[in-house]
């Protein structure tokens, strides 16, 4: 089959490239989907680390005089438990403020007593291996790390269309590989309906 010599020469390049740039991720996406799809093998005891803080610092406070989700509450929720709060649910419960935030493999809860001025709560760490999995699904993460993720995906259908134009001169071996990807698809299909019975 002709084809644009520059194509080719560009896709090879393209290809090149972006195959050293993707195998991190690569690596990284082929790990956890086993791990996630084995979570008995791979899944260990949450650490729970209890809280509790008898005096809290003066916050701005309401015209009832409760604490407000204010710029200094946030900071404080930030400096002592590192909490962002792009992942925090913060909600007004009358005499309390409750305090959820979500991160990959790490739960926080915490329960301030705006009349007494305390808190109390937990955070659950769930481990390293529950932390790559939420990563791999995306659960609970960053703006930065779904837009991170886009870009990896855009960039291995590039890396997957310019290896399919490489294969493109080469008539015996693009049939050959159309074959095998006819099998592969197949089996696949097959493997999917099976497990769905």
């Amino acid at each position: 089959m002709a084809i644009n010599r520059k194509l080719v020469n560009w896709s090879r390049t393209i290809h090149i490239y972006l195959s050293i740039a993707l195998l991190i991720i690569l690596v990284f996406f082929s790990i956890t989907g086993i791990t996630l799809n084995h979570t008995e093998f791979f899944s260990s005891e949450p650490e729970v680390t209890e809280i509790f803080i008898d005096e809290l610092p003066l916050f701005a406070l309401s015209e009832n005089g409760f604490i407000v989700d204010s710029p200094e509450f946030q900071s404080y929720l930030r400096n002592e438990f590192g909490v962002s709060l792009q992942q925090t649910s913060i909600t007004d419960d009358g005499d309390f403020l409750l305090v959820d935030y979500r991160a990959p493999g790490l739960t926080i809860f915490i329960e301030f007593d705006l009349i007494q001025m305390q808190a109390a709560g937990e955070i659950i760490d769930y481990g390293l291996i529950a932390k790559l999995n939420d990563l791999h699904k995306a659960r609970d993460t960053e703006t930065l790390w779904i837009w991170l993720l886009d870009i990896a995906s855009i960039l291995l259908v590039i890396f997957s269309l310019a290896g399919l134009v490489l294969l493109l001169p080469n008539t015996y071996r693009l049939k050959r590989v159309a074959g095998y990807t006819v099998v592969a698809g197949v089996l696949i299909s097959i493997g999917y309906w099976l497990g769905t019975l």
